[in-house]
């Protein structure tokens, strides 16, 4: 098949995503153990894969906190990368998310950066929360936030957690979840900052 022409469920399956990847079979040399590999390696494995068919010269740097991985794309056109509102970033994102719990079950997490775009978006969020708390303690009325991920609502409710004059709240379904940052006095019952 014609490299150009794949389609995604068959580069899923060379990365080893999908159930139907061939399995490899080779020759164990003898008295040699196979190792299983770590988190870390099939991570590394199934990026540079991935990497290597968008831009070669992409590459990635990662380090393990705990069951958290953190993993810095770096070279090669990453703006292209990252997408539009970061989303090509989020997809890889949660594929490498898949390809980890297909391995280990739900015990790691990928957190997928490129040219700090994480960092500015979280930077963001935070002045977002800040400009909200300060406005809602100035007019003393309700403010709806955006929708926003739930990792983008949780660095609000977190951020304002511990504010003496406002409180947050998830509220919305899917896509059109957000936060709502009400005054202490008038929030409604239960508001304890839910994601």
């Amino acid at each position: 098949m014609d490299e150009k022409k794949k389609s995604i469920d068959d580069l899923l399956s060379d990365l080893g995503v999908l159930e139907e990847a061939p399995v490899e079979v080779g020759l164990k040399e003898a008295g040699k153990e196979s190792r299983p590999k770590g988190p870390k390696e099939v991570l590394e494995e199934f990026l540079v894969g991935l990497l290597l068919r968008l831009d070669p010269a992409h590459y990635v740097e990662m380090r393990q906190e705990g069951n958290l991985l953190k993993v810095e794309v770096k070279g090669g056109d990453l703006g292209r990368f990252i997408g539009k509102e970061g989303r090509t970033l989020k997809a890889v994102e949660y594929l490498a998310g898949v390809v980890l719990a297909k391995h280990f079950g739900g015990e790691y997490r990928v957190v997928l950066d490129a040219a700090g775009y994480r960092k500015r978006q979280e930077e963001k969020i935070r002045k977002i929360a800040e400009d909200a708390a300060l406005t809602v303690e100035m007019t003393g009325e309700p403010l709806h936030l955006p929708p926003m991920r739930p990792s983008e609502r949780r660095i609000v409710h977190m951020l304002l957690k511990n504010h003496p004059k406002v409180t947050t709240e998830s509220q919305g379904e899917g896509e059109a979840r957000h936060v709502v940052v009400y005054p202490r006095d008038q929030a409604p019952p239960g508001t304890a900052g839910e994601a």
